[in-house]
């Protein structure tokens, strides 16, 4: 069970109390946890499978310790399901673990597990790790609530977990390497580097994604110009589609034709705003249908559409674009910032384009149109 200490036991610091939901299927570390975490003055919750585990997370407790394998839902599964539901997305979760199952370690930080205890545990740690996860939750509400009051009702809002979750997995990951490095064989670190730079890479998009959006707005607010945007669309704009494609794993399911035309806009937002059509395209329509972007000149206006055959948008959703809104999350279970239609549209906004949303041929799927003024 728990780790021996040659120390007898002391009387343990008083702990700051927390609500705690522990999900174990094993009764003896289930009794164990409860009563160490009682003694500390916490009160705790506990449920003896994944589902039912899923189910009194609707109390909201304030942190989830969490064992992997369990019967009927296992810990992922657990943890999947709670970043989707809105009001329990960002509650601390901390992964029970066994220390030969280093795969489910990485694979808990990757999907954005805050912590993880690898069995057996000392009580000290037990209580360092819900210690620690809470404090860093608590400080990014802080500091997001002094960014902007604007967004303050959003506070638990799946966007809010979403900008952690890339940076719990390489936390994650750099943790494990520090206190198992003599047993990680070099096939196990060559995992750890992938799943490393897959987090990094998500990390940056999302970066990518802010630093656009707030320019952007800054440019709205300011009343800027672009006062020598030109470039020749075509072949670049396929090279970033195409790019976007082969990142999505859906190369096989683009359908691709853009015309040469000058355009009156810079490569840089041009490429980002069809960038973000392309990437939605992929993330709301099934692998294996087709995603048709085409570029032509008509009456004067530089087109780019992009067609899916996904679930589309309402009306009421396509007059709510708008930043930080994520559209139907719980129903298409995607990730995301919810960032870009907003950067698209005021990417067109900016440049006396537009951006218009209509359902596809036969109310199917989605088909995005950017239109922007040729260059003279």
């Amino acid at each position: 069970m728990f780790k021996s200490s040659s120390k007898a036991p002391t009387q343990p610091p008083k702990e700051k109390s927390w609500k705690v939901l522990v999900i174990e299927d094993d009764a003896r570390w289930r009794t164990v946890i409860e009563m160490q975490l009682q003694t500390a003055g916490h009160t705790v919750m506990s449920a003896s499978d994944g589902l039912a585990g899923l189910a009194m997370a609707a109390q909201k407790p304030d942190v989830i310790l969490c064992d992997i394998e369990m019967p009927r839902l296992n810990g992922f599964g657990v943890l999947e399901a709670l970043r989707q539901q809105p009001g329990l997305s960002d509650i601390p979760f901390i992964f029970l673990t066994a220390r030969t199952a280093r795969a489910d370690q990485r694979k808990g930080m990757v999907l954005g597990a805050d912590d993880y205890l690898t069995k057996p545990f000392e009580y000290r740690e037990l209580l360092d790790s819900i210690a620690g996860v809470m404090a860093k939750r608590e400080s990014l509400a802080q500091r997001l609530q002094h960014y902007t009051e604007e967004y303050r009702r959003e506070m638990s809002a799946p966007w809010a977990h979403e900008l952690l979750t890339p940076l719990n997995g390489i936390l994650g990951i750099a943790a494990m390497l520090e206190s198992e490095a003599g047993t990680i064989s070099h096939k196990e670190l060559r995992e750890l580097a992938r799943s490393i730079r897959d987090s990094a890479r998500r990390q940056q998009a999302l970066a990518r994604k802010l630093m656009q959006h707030f320019q952007l707005e800054q440019f709205r607010e300011s009343g800027w110009k672009d006062p020598a945007a030109a470039m020749e669309a075509g072949s670049g704009l396929e090279d970033e589609v195409l790019g976007t494609a082969e990142l999505a794993g859906r190369a096989s399911d683009l359908r691709l034709e853009c015309a040469p035309a000058a355009v009156r806009i810079s490569p840089t937002w041009l490429r980002a705003a069809v960038r973000e059509l392309a990437e939605n395209a992929f993330k709301f329509s099934a692998a294996g249908t087709p995603v048709l972007v085409s570029g032509a000149t008509v009456d004067g206006i530089y087109q780019v559409e992009v067609l899916d055959q996904g679930p589309g948008m309402t009306l009421a959703e396509q007059e709510a674009i708008g930043a930080f809104r994520q559209f139907g999350r719980a129903r298409h279970e995607q990730q995301g910032l919810g960032l870009g239609l907003a950067i698209v549209r005021n990417v067109a906004q900016l440049h006396q384009g537009s951006l218009s949303l209509e359902p596809g041929p036969n109310g199917v799927g989605l088909r995005a149109r950017l239109e922007l003024p040729l260059a003279e």
